[in-house]
C-alpha cells in the first residue's frame, strides 16, 4: 500500500489549506492510499543547534518523512512567497528523507496562489523530492472552493482527483525502481 505523507502548509484548522489537504486524503484513500498528516506547527524553529536539543517532534516529522512514499503538500502563498512555518518544516527534512520520493502539491490562496507552489516545489526539488504532476494552483479561492469540505469548482475537483491518481502511479514507479535515484 503506498504510504502518502500530507503536509499541510497552513496551521490554521480548517483552512482552505487544510480542507484541500483532506478533501485530497479521500481521493487518495479511495485509490487505495494510505494517507497520514503531519501538524507541522509542532516544530520549533529551526536555529541551527545540535540535532539532540530539538524536541521529540523533530524527530518524528523525519520519521514519518522517511517512512512515506510520496508527499503530498498544500501551500497557501503569503506575500508572494511560501509560508514560513511550512518552509521551516522542509528545513528539517534532506536527502535521507525525501531523495528520490515524489511529490505533488497543492497551491491555495485568497489571491495568488502560484508564489508558494514555486518556492515549495524549488526546495523540495532541492532536497531530492521527483515532481510527480502538474501542481494544483488554486487562486482566489473563495470564487473557487468556497467554505465548504469540497471545491465549488468541478474543474478543482477533476485536477486534485488527477494529482492524486498521479501521485500514487508515481509511488508505485518508484517502489518497482522506475524512477531516478538522487
Amino acid at each position: 500500500m503506498t504510504r502518502i505523507l500530507g503536509i499541510n502548509g497552513s496551521m490554521r484548522p480548517r483552512s482552505s489549506a487544510d480542507r484541500a489537504l483532506q478533501f485530497a486524503f479521500k481521493v487518495l484513500e479511495s485509490a487505495g492510499a494510505q494517507c497520514e498528516g503531519f501538524e507541522i506547527g509542532s516544530l520549533p524553529l529551526m536555529d541551527g543547534r545540535p540535532e539532540e536539543q530539538y524536541p521529540a517532534a523533530v524527530g518524528a516529522f523525519r520519521a514519518a518523512c522517511s517512512a512515506a512514499d510520496a508527499f503530498l503538500i498544500t501551500v497557501p502563498s503569503y506575500h508572494g512567497a511560501i509560508p514560513g512555518g511550512l518552509k521551516n518544516a522542509l528545513d528539517f527534512i534532506d536527502l535521507p528523507h525525501a531523495g528520490g520520493k515524489p511529490f505533488a502539491l497543492i497551491g491555495i490562496a485568497g489571491g495568488d496562489a502560484e508564489p508558494g507552489v514555486t518556492d515549495t516545489a524549488r526546495v523540495m526539488r532541492h532536497i531530492g523530492g521527483i515532481a510527480a504532476v502538474p501542481d494544483v494552483v488554486i487562486s482566489r479561492a473563495s470564487e473557487h472552493w468556497g467554505p465548504g469540505d469540497q471545491p465549488a469548482n468541478a474543474s478543482v475537483k477533476i485536477a486534485i482527483a488527477k494529482v492524486a491518481e498521479d501521485l500514487v502511479a508515481m509511488a508505485e514507479l518508484r517502489a518497482a525502481g522506475k524512477l531516478p535515484q538522487p
